[in-house]
């Protein structure tokens, strides 16, 4: 059944919209989005609600200043002043940003915090078992202080996120009983498969060459690096000096330029060395990187990119006889106990260990 002024709109990944278009007490309104802004599924709920904003209207009243109080406004600001106020570093306001996006804004971020139930965030908690216990625990985490705020502010009665169960953050299985080859060779084959890989997308095709290349060989965080501009890079003293807002420990540190990566470097004149490359797209870029390299897994066995921080650790105590913990540091790992006043490494002895395992890893 149709209904006068009331029509829905399809978009591109199949998610159905219901739109009001109306005029009421001789004054023309825009087109209102009665999904996004009331919830409205279907062509006969968008009828009521839109009689609904009729009366409001009548009545003085405007029925779309509601729409301030939704939790996608919330999230949002709170989002926002959290960065600015550096409560969240840059790694937490992009990672909760890209959850949110993801999972919680195309689900119940139209709502207000009253009509958010139990029942609908378990709704949403269900698109997220794919991913790994932490990645879980981002709605609970996300959404917990701000209905707590509320509640504190006397919007809402009860904070039924904290119903929400919490995921035990799983131990990544051990390297030794994923891959068939030992460290050292693994290496060396992700390393020599570098130049050889060729993306499908062609603007990234340069880029990924030497983001594999900084990532592999100074095994830091691909959040990280996707994040370092050409300003964060020193060249004539041949090293990065990654801000505090994008590291995970937030605080300052550096560490060596790999050749390999010096004139890619030297070619960006300003703002981030890999504007063309997404997070999202990493995993799977990766996954097919490392099948071209032929490493050896057990069955269905793999390992991430995250997983060179573990490579990178034991080839350099192991193999390169360098000391724990001046190899933790390379890694930005802060000491812990009372080790921390007592011991501290330069920027040269950590430029020192990185040059005795890439000579390693570069000798294949």
């Amino acid at each position: 059944m149709k209904y006068k002024g009331i029509y829905s709109k399809k978009s591109k990944d199949g998610v159905v919209s219901i739109y009001a278009r109306f005029k009421h007490n001789n004054k023309t309104y825009p087109v209102k989005n009665l999904t996004k802004l009331f919830g409205c599924r279907t062509e006969k709920q968008g009828r009521d609600k839109l009689e609904e904003i009729k009366v409001l209207i009548s009545m003085g009243k405007n029925p779309f200043e509601t729409t301030i109080h939704t939790l996608d406004s919330i999230f949002d600001k709170t989002r926002e002043q959290k960065y600015k106020s550096g409560l969240w570093g840059k790694t937490t306001y992009d990672n909760y940003g890209y959850f949110y996006d993801a999972y919680v804004r195309k689900t119940i971020g139209h709502l207000k915090l009253e009509k958010i139930t139990y029942e609908k965030l378990l709704e949403v908690q269900e698109q997220v078992n794919h991913l790994s216990n932490s990645s879980k625990n981002y709605l609970k985490m996300i959404l917990k202080p701000i209905f707590e705020e509320e509640v504190k502010k006397g919007n809402i009665s009860d904070n039924v996120v904290a119903k929400l169960k919490y995921h035990g953050y799983s131990v990544r299985e051990n390297l030794e009983t994923r891959i068939r080859e030992n460290h050292l060779e693994v290496m060396r084959k992700l390393y020599k498969a570098i130049p050889k890989y060729i993306p499908n997308k062609k603007n990234q095709r340069k880029e990924l060459k030497y983001f594999l290349y900084l990532t592999i060989l100074s095994a830091h965080r691909y959040g990280e690096i996707l994040q370092l501009t050409k300003e964060d890079c020193y060249m004539e003293e041949g090293l990065i000096n990654p801000p505090e807002k994008i590291t995970k420990t937030d605080n300052d540190y550096r560490f060596p330029i790999p050749d390999e990566c010096f004139e890619y470097i030297n070619s960006v004149k300003s703002g981030l060395l890999f504007p063309n490359l997404r997070r999202g797209g990493i995993y799977a870029m990766f996954k097919k990187f490392v099948e071209q390299a032929e490493i050896k897994f057990y069955k269905d066995k793999n390992i991430s990119l995250h997983d060179t921080r573990r490579f990178l650790l034991t080839i350099m105590i192991r193999d390169c006889g360098i000391d724990s913990a001046l190899a933790n540091t390379c890694l930005n790992h802060k000491p812990k106990g009372v080790i921390i006043h007592y011991l501290s490494f330069t920027y040269e002895d950590k430029k020192k260990a990185y040059n005795m395992y890439w000579d390693l890893i570069r000798n294949n």
